[in-house]
């Protein structure tokens, strides 16, 4: 009975181990792009980019998450009271 149940340990110890090695690929490593398609991803980036030029840069003066809560009667370098 000992032996049976440090066969099942072991198997049980090995399993996590076992599920790393080979199997099944979920993903298709070897399709090629058609011509067409790798067209439609060069007007897609070249969209996105100029897209993102007409944003304007937004820069924060602060990293400050809770200065639009605190109000500009509060700095964040104001001192404490004492108590």
């Amino acid at each position: 009975m000992r032996t049976f149940a440090a066969a099942i340990l072991i198997a049980l110890a090995a399993a996590p181990a076992f599920a790393q090695i080979g199997g099944i690929n979920m993903l298709p490593e070897d399709k090629k792009k058609t011509p067409e398609e790798i067209q439609r991803g060069h007007a897609i980036d070249n969209a996105y980019n100029e897209a993102m030029k007409k944003v304007p840069d937004q820069k924060k003066t602060t990293n400050d998450p809770w200065a639009d809560v605190r109000g500009a009667s509060q700095s964040p370098s104001a001192k404490k009271p004492a108590r």
